[in-house]
């Protein structure tokens, strides 16, 4: 539609170029350019907008991590996949995860780490907790039935570490400074 007829509508949310956003002049409009450099934050945005008067309840950010060799992330938010990451270091994990937990503004913010690589599950609750103390918090989630079975093929370009980070994104934990 054309900016004129966006700036009439009762669309929720309106994507746009910068010179037609002063055409258009609501709350609810997203550049096309912010959408291309901050895409994990501007999903969030575009979601608290669609969904977000659910309330506050609704509105969190969940990060489930499946620890191991290669760690697999699950970014939920409003309860549904922003987006999925594979990385292979702890540090590469700890890096992605402070620019998320950074950049999307949530109410309650949850990281639910598995408990099936315990020395890797540590190092990463210990890291976040200390650099985001009691901003966010930290649960360790029981692994079991959360893998793809093995030998099915699934696990071309971490499918099976994504899709376990996902289930342990949805499974309650116990809370990290009582796990110690």
């Amino acid at each position: 539609m054309s900016p004129e007829e966006a700036a009439h509508s009762n669309g929720r949310v309106i994507i746009t170029t910068n010179d037609e956003s002063r055409i258009v002049n609501r709350d609810n409009v997203f550049l096309d350019t912010q959408l291309e450099k901050y895409p994990l934050s501007i999903k969030a945005k575009i979601l608290q907008s669609c969904v977000g008067y659910y309330g506050p309840a609704k509105e969190q950010l969940v990060i489930g991590i499946d620890p191991g060799k290669r760690i697999g992330i699950s970014i939920m938010y409003c309860q549904f996949e922003l987006d999925k990451i594979i990385t292979s270091s702890v540090h590469a994990t700890i890096e992605r995860i402070s620019f998320i937990l950074s950049s999307i503004d949530s109410p309650t913010k949850i990281v639910r780490i598995g408990d099936g690589g315990l020395d890797v599950s540590r190092q990463i609750a210990g890291i976040l907790n200390s650099n985001f103390k009691d901003k966010i918090i930290i649960e360790i989630v029981d692994e079991f039935g959360t893998s793809i079975r093995q030998g099915t093929e699934k696990n071309r370009g971490g499918i099976r570490d994504m899709s376990s980070a996902r289930k342990i994104a949805f499974r309650k934990g116990k809370i990290w400074n009582s796990y110690k």
